[in-house]
């Protein structure tokens, strides 16, 4: 199973681990899929949270001149923005230092995706303008080189907004009515899709789009299934 997620091309022949995201918008069920994904496919979890403290800082510090620019084009020191930049610098070279088991998929439920997205999504203005350009080309490449599957989970957007109303975990579009809802659930797809159109330019990863509006085991079982097939077909 594992083998089809890491011979998308040479370069991952050879590398530690295969990566696999779940992505979509608020409501989609990613963290319960990831669990039920765990035991079919001998995975283990992945985030872009909680990283090393002393690599965050030193990572930080390499990265002042990309911030420079962005910071005074914005007039301001967009925290939210450099510490999610920061975070994906830190976590692609964590896992190019790990040595976990050579089949073990590593699963994420926010990671990488999840950051470019918010970052292009619901960033400050100039991390869709020019003088974050070169940034993203560089970003979009690593990650493309790294990540070999992303599933793309949704639903409509009155199902997402139940579901977030229901939680008992806070967000930010919880109490907001269901039009307000529907205009952040579109703001998060178009970021999403552009943060792969990117990523394709580069030669990956594969994507795998499906329904949430199934259970999350049958649609578990769904995803081995065809990652299965697609590994014995090649």
């Amino acid at each position: 199973m594992v083998g089809a997620l890491s011979s998308r091309n040479g370069a991952h022949q050879t590398r530690r681990q295969p990566l696999m995201e779940l992505a979509g918008p608020a409501g989609v069920g990613k963290s319960t899929l990831a669990r039920a994904l765990m035991g079919r496919l001998d995975g283990t979890p992945g985030t872009i949270w909680g990283l090393p403290v002393l690599p965050l800082l030193g990572n930080g510090l390499r990265l002042i001149p990309t911030f420079g620019g962005l910071w005074l084009h914005s007039g301001s020191p967009l925290w939210s923005e450099t510490r999610h930049m920061v975070r994906l610098r830190t976590l692609r070279r964590t896992l190019g230092r790990a040595q976990p088991r050579p089949t073990e998929l590593v699963i994420f439920d926010e990671g990488p995706i999840f950051a470019m997205t918010w970052l292009r999504g619901f960033g400050h203005e100039a991390l869709r303008q020019q003088p974050s350009a070169e940034w993203w080309r560089s970003a979009t490449r690593e990650w493309a080189s790294v990540i070999d599957t992303v599933v793309v989970l949704d639903a409509p957007d009155h199902v997402l907004a139940q579901r977030i109303r229901a939680r008992s975990h806070p967000h930010e579009v919880k109490e907001l009515p269901d039009p307000e809802i529907a205009r952040w659930m579109a703001r998060f797809r178009e970021a999403l899709d552009w943060v792969l159109s990117e990523m394709a330019r580069h030669g990956g990863p594969l994507v795998v789009r499906l329904s949430a509006e199934r259970p999350a085991e049958r649609i578990a079982e769904q995803l081995s299934n065809a990652l299965n097939e697609r590994h014995h077909a090649g």
